[in-house]
Order: structure tokens, then sequence, then C-alpha cells
């Protein structure tokens, strides 16, 4: 892993970012906020709003944090998963349906999600969903969801770091 790099994100740079999540996620960011990037590596940054670690780029994707959807700033459709499931999906393990306990909110295949427990209801991670909400609710084995960001991956080591958690 190469040596992280932050810096500040210029006018022009926040000016497309902000179109760009409003498009994807339909919110409306400051762009008189101060705007930063955590550089990982070639393929993932992490992008701070006014010390809030907001977004995450892994390759050409832009994802919400764990944190930004904790904190109410992104809404994202939630998959609400047994207590049981809580360690593999800590580990980076992709969601299974015998897991999910609910769905709240209506998605379709290839969309956002934020993961859930079921007993506090802490986010515990940003999954792409590989079904539909239809389907979802319907399934009970297979895998319906993809683990992008958890709860102690190397984003969230990286914003520990930075003293952002």
């Amino acid at each position: 892993m190469s040596k992280m790099h932050r810096y500040r994100l210029n006018i022009r740079n926040i000016r497309e970012f902000t179109q760009l999540l409003k498009q994807l996620f339909n919110v409306d960011f400051d762009r008189k906020a101060s705007w930063e990037a955590v550089k990982i590596d070639r393929e993932r940054e992490i992008y701070i709003v006014d010390g809030l670690p907001a977004f995450i780029r892994i390759g050409g994707e832009l994802y919400p944090t764990v944190i930004c959807v904790e904190r109410g700033a992104v809404l994202l459709p939630k998959v609400i998963i047994d207590m049981g499931a809580i360690p593999h999906i800590a580990n980076g393990a992709d969601i299974m349906m015998p897991g999910v306990v609910r769905i709240e909110g209506s998605f379709k295949d290839g969309c956002t999600v934020a993961v859930a427990d079921e007993k506090y209801g802490k986010i515990l991670a940003v999954a792409r969903s590989l079904i539909s909400s239809d389907i979802a609710s319907e399934m009970s084995t297979g895998r319906g969801f993809k683990n992008i960001h958890h709860v102690g991956d190397v984003f969230w080591k990286t914003m520990k770091n930075l003293g952002l958690v």
C-alpha cells in the first residue's frame, strides 16, 4: 500500500462532485463547505465534507460511508440483519438472504443500500443490491447484497487513524 495523501478539492471539482451526488443519492451538500480527499491508493479515496467522512470512491464508483448514512446525511433503503450475521458482515462477507430479517424501503438491483442490525439499528455496512427489493422480500436463500464498505475495513481504519470516527 502506498502512502496516504490528503488534499483539498478545488472549486471545479467540488461543483462536479456535488452535481454527481445530486444525481446518485439525491443529496445537496454545501459547495462552500470544506471539501477534502484522502487518497488511500490508486483506486480508493475518502471524501471529507466539513470534517464528516461522507463518501468513498472505489475505482469509478462512489458510495456513502457508514458514518454518513448513520448520521442521516444520505438516506438509503435499509436491509436489517439478525444479530448472528454481524460478525460475518464486520469481516467483509456479503449479505446472505437467510440473515436478512426485513427490508425497509424499495430498490432495484444494483442500488446502494445500508445494512443495519436488528437490535440497535446501527449501520454496519454499505452494500450493493444484487436483486430488487420485491425479489429480496420473497427470497430465503442465496446471496442478496455485495458488501462494499463495512465497519473495520481499510476505509474505516483510515478514518479512525485520521480521528474522523
